[in-house]
Order: C-alpha cells, then sequence, then structure tokens
C-alpha cells in the first residue's frame, strides 16, 4: 500500500511525497514489481510522473542479491535512485520512499550524481561509487568525492551541502571510523560548532558494494543567498551534537519565496545533557523522539502537521506496532513513513526517526522554489 502527501504552493508548484512498501509475495522479483505498480498507480492518480522524481529511495532485505535485479527494473528511469541493504520491519522484501517536485527540470550529470533545476535554483544529489579499504577510509574518500564534484560546479560543502545519508554496515563496530573521518574533514572544511554542521543521519544499512563499510548519499544546493539556510537546535530538548564528539546539525530549514523546507535529521530520544532516555522503553523512547522532533519543528516555525515523510529506524522488529501506534497519537497516523530494521549508533538507543516537512511560511526576501504546477 502506497501512502502519500502533497503540498502546493501559492505560486502553483507541487511537491508530493509517497511511501510504502510490497505485499507479500513468492520472491523479491515478484515482490518488486507489485510495489512498482502501486506506485506507479500513485503517481498517475496524483497526476504526476516520472519527470518529478527528485528522490526515489529504496529499502531492501538482501542487497547483495537484490540490488542488481532492482537496477535492471529501474533501468528507464531517469532518476537519482538509493537503494539501501535495510529490510523493512515487516518482513517485506522491499519498501520505498519517493520525493516529487513539480516542476523541474533534471540531469544526470554522471554515475551517482544527478541536478535538478529551478528558476534560481539548483539541487545536485551525490553518491560516490569508489571504494577504498576501512570504514575511516571510506567516508573520507566520500567527503572528498563530495567536495570534488562541488567545487566542479562552483559550490562547497561547507557552503552548498544541506543533507546527508551515511549507511554504516555493522553500525556497532564501524562507526567510530565514520565519526572520526567525518570529523577530520570538517577541521579542514571550517565546519566547527562556531560555524555550522550538516543535517545527517547516520545509520546501520548495507550499500550495494559488499566492500563497502560506509557509504553517503547527499543533497546540496545552488542559488541560495545568505538568510536562506537556517539551522535547528532545540536546545531545551537536545544537546550540541558537538557534546558527544559528533557532528551534524538537528536539523535545517531552507526558507523559498514561497515555502519553507525542513530537513530533520536521524533524531533518538535524547535529552539536553546528550543522554539516552528511557532506555529498554520503545513506548517512551518514540514519545521522546516526537518531542525532540516537535521541539526542532517548532523552533523552525513548523509543527508536526508540516511533516511529509519520515523514515523510521528500528534496532528490533518486533517494536515496530508500538511505534507506529505511538506515532498515530501525534496525529501521524496517515504520515507516509517506512518502517525498517536498522540499529541506531547507540545501543540503547532503540528507535531513530528522521524527516522531511513543508510548510508555506515564506521568506519575502527570497525567490520561489517553483512557479507553476506543469508537469
Amino acid at each position: 500500500m502506497i501512502a502519500g502527501s502533497v503540498f502546493l504552493s501559492e505560486s502553483g508548484g507541487r511537491e508530493l511525497f509517497f511511501a510504502g512498501e510490497s505485499p507479500r509475495g513468492n520472491d523479491f522479483l515478484s515482490e518488486a514489481q507489485a510495489l512498482l505498480r502501486e506506485y506507479d498507480c500513485a503517481l498517475a492518480e496524483s497526476g504526476v510522473s516520472m519527470a518529478s522524481e527528485f528522490l526515489l529511495r529504496f529499502h531492501v532485505s538482501d542487497i547483495a542479491n537484490q540490488g542488481a535485479l532492482l537496477r535492471e527494473l529501474l533501468k528507464e528511469r531517469n532518476t537519482f535512485v538509493s537503494i539501501v541493504g535495510q529490510p523493512p520491519a515487516s518482513r517485506a522484501r522491499i519498501a520505498l520512499e519517493a520525493w516529487h517536485i513539480v516542476p523541474m527540470r533534471k540531469r544526470k550529470l554522471a554515475p551517482g550524481a544527478f541536478r535538478m533545476s529551478w528558476e534560481n535554483y539548483e539541487a545536485f544529489l551525490f553518491r560516490q561509487e569508489r571504494t577504498v579499504p576501512g570504514s575511516y577510509e571510506q567516508m573520507k574518500k566520500d567527503f572528498e568525492s563530495l567536495q570534488d564534484f562541488l567545487q566542479k560546479e562552483n559550490a562547497s560543502v561547507e557552503n552548498n551541502t544541506l543533507r546527508t545519508w551515511i549507511y554504516c554496515k555493522d553500525v556497532d563496530n564501524n562507526y567510530a571510523g565514520l565519526v572520526k573521518a567525518r570529523n577530520d574533514f570538517f577541521d579542514t572544511a571550517n565546519l566547527t560548532k562556531e560555524t555550522h554542521f550538516i543535517a545527517s543521519t547516520g545509520i546501520a544499512g548495507e550499500c550495494e558494494d559488499p566492500a563497502r563499510l560506509v557509504c553517503m548519499e547527499s543533497l546540496s544546493g545552488t542559488g541560495l543567498v545568505p538568510g536562506q539556510i537556517e539551522h535547528l537546535y532545540a536546545l531545551e530538548n537536545l544537546s550540541s551534537t558537538a557534546l558527544y564528539g559528533v557532528r551534524f546539525e538537528r536539523g535545517s530549514k531552507v526558507v523559498f519565496g514561497d515555502r519553507t523546507h525542513f530537513y530533520i535529521s536521524g533524531t533518538a530520544s535524547i535529552d539536553k545533557e546528550g543522554n539516552v532516555l528511557y532506555p529498554r522503553d520503545i513506548r517512551k523512547q518514540t514519545e521522546r523522539v516526537m518531542e525532540n522532533i516537535s521541539a526542532l519543528m517548532q523552533e523552525g516555525g513548523g509543527t508536526l502537521s508540516d511533516l511529509k515523510l519520515a523514515t523510521v529506524y528500528l534496532r528490533d522488529p518486533a517494536d515496530a506496532e508500538t511505534v507506529t501506534e505511538t506515532m498515530g497519537k501525534y496525529g501521524l497516523s496517515a504520515l507516509p513513513k517506512v518502517v525498517l530494521k536498522a540499529p541506531v549508533c547507540r545501543p540503547a538507543w532503540l528507535v531513530e526517526v528522521e524527516c522531511i516537512g513543508v510548510n508555506a511560511n515564506k521568506g519575502e526576501a527570497f525567490k520561489p522554489l517553483a512557479l507553476s504546477g506543469r508537469k
């Protein structure tokens, strides 16, 4: 079943978000085909097509065997496709998340790189395709490759990267190398607690290349002017990440002349001192997660009702029903979401949630993102 949400700007532009997972089938191919049929039907019912796909991400149960097969099914799609080894908690073999922005122009720049364009703004989705040994070395290479790519576009990680997603194989053992490499790179890129970091999720997940212990995908933007990007902290609820040696922003927002985008990083049951709250209690941890996300949204001038898509990561998939039920008490029953088995970086954290939000708050000094509703 595919769930969807939509944002319609006063200038006529639309953003649509979809999420769902496959019905249980006899094998991966039948499940993937059924899911894609449902997704295509949802697009047709919403009046959009593949042309407006901004991001298409799949979560699969056995990426080593399923990744190449899924790529073959998707070969006609001209879009940035992410495939991550994170099994759906329901025991389905595949789940998807999709983000559409109308109108939009897009072009593939290189393997793993797309440019999306509007009247006054360009966005880049990038993934490093090559690998080197070791989680530290791989993370370092991913950031260096992103910097090299952006410099060719007269941009930089420091000034233009809005969001990263970092997937870590065996997060309990390889996360430390990821963190050290990111910290070391940020030291060279003037990304400090005195300047700013980047909204991010670092979570357990396997990549298509079995040699990859870490892989990163990123969203960057050019054409923005000073004041359009703001970082979200909610320090009455959450600590600075630098307090416990990692570097990412809890959330960011980008203000346009017709809307505001919210990027909420992977958020767990944490307090303003950096402590894990409610160990071993999945319901209370989920409640704290939602309170933390609500505080971040409120700081940015939004509410939970502005959320358009959520990704839920669980250490134990048996907790899925409790988590979705608890999120429903915050008015999020109908929110498009996927629920995955993907342990968080600290074993005591049982659940983590990341979100994308959009609302009609606008900055009069800024240009609209999109000016019409054409496909």
